[in-house]
């Protein structure tokens, strides 16, 4: 999604200040022109392409289907009923930070196409303070604290829920604090009631190093760096081919040549509660897996090598000697640009 995709319908804004008696709802009409338009616009974007966000679906008989709109007329609601309980956390819990709510019913696309989306989305930002130097009437200069910054259109400060309202399924920011003791993403558990899934980012991780683990127990240790380049080139092919990361395509490429290892990878998905089924990946995601791998040596060295040369020996050769010592040959290379 780009922020010129975005056409936004109605906004709202509130105060989540513990310091006021409740919290206040504006709702402000913007067009096109509008600074403002053109921020909230981009902050919708980054959400919608955020491969750090949790996500989560609801089904018509769950909570979040009960508040959250379905049309823009319905917006203002859905800005009381989460204001009110973000409201009530910030004030019960020194953890959560004050802030301000920005609650936008956009949609991308035309309607009348195939392809267009209807969204509702929340982002709950941090007051910010900097300093300002200022000239008095008599000549005299001094830093004063200014508060009313807007902050940058990304969702690095920013915590947010993105809804779409057609597929119900909600796109939430990674950020965890602990309320009655518990670490939990208020905004899923306590907003909108509901359990949030691992991120795309930390799931592609979680399988990665799950992965490397299971071949450093499972197979000799002349084999390991081969093994885990087979894990790498497997997920770039799979995810060129699919767009997707798949659980049962690493077992079957990769570890069908051992059934201890396979087993152990299954279990281990398991236990992280991965699921079988294939997982779509950003184009940022895409890009990170596909176009180079990190080898990283025992005495710390690190090399970036497309994924296509891991095992091309045209290119990259590995010479393991027989006290199990590895040397690593860089063929083919016409200039070094240090």
């Amino acid at each position: 999604m780009k922020a010129g995709d975005v056409e936004i319908l109605r906004v709202y804004l509130s105060t989540l200040d513990a310091a006021l008696p409740c919290p206040n709802i504006t709702e402000v009409k913007l067009d096109e022109e509008d600074s403002l338009y053109g921020y909230i616009a981009k902050l919708c974007a980054a959400a919608a392409n955020d491969n750090t966000a949790k996500t989560a679906t609801y089904g018509a008989d769950d909570y979040a289907a009960e508040i959250v709109p379905t049309d823009p007329e319905g917006l203002g609601g859905f800005a009381e009923t989460v204001s009110e309980k973000i409201y009530a956390l910030v004030r019960d819990n020194a953890v959560l930070m004050p802030g301000s709510g920005i609650f936008v019913f956009f949609m991308t696309g035309e309607a009348e196409e195939d392809e267009y989306g209807v969204y509702t989305a929340m982002f709950k930002m941090p007051f910010l303070e900097m300093y300002q130097c200022r000239l008095d009437a008599e000549g005299n200069v001094s830093w004063a604290s200014c508060e009313k910054l807007m902050p940058k259109g990304t969702t690095k400060q920013c915590e947010y829920m993105l809804i779409d309202v057609q597929n119900r399924t909600v796109r939430i920011s990674d950020i965890e604090h602990y309320i009655d003791d518990c670490k939990v993403n208020y905004l899923a558990e306590h907003v909108l009631e509901l359990r949030a899934k691992k991120s795309e980012k930390k799931t592609v991780e979680v399988m990665r190093e799950a992965a490397v683990e299971v071949i450093r127990e499972c197979y000799p240790k002349e084999q390991v760096a081969e093994k885990i380049m087979d894990y790498k080139q497997e997920v770039a092919s799979h995810v060129e081919q699919t767009g997707s990361v798949s659980v049962p395509s690493i077992e079957r490429e990769v570890f069908a040549d051992n059934p201890k290892a396979e087993h152990a990878y299954r279990e281990r998905m398991e236990h992280e509660q991965v699921q079988r089924e294939p997982i779509p990946v950003s184009p940022k995601t895409e890009r990170a897996l596909t176009k180079k791998a990190k080898l990283v040596t025992d005495n710390g060295i690190e090399l970036l090598v497309p994924v296509e040369y891991l095992k091309n020996p045209d290119y990259v050769e590995y010479v393991q000697d027989e006290d199990g010592k590895i040397t690593i040959l860089l063929k083919d290379i016409h200039m070094i640009d240090l």
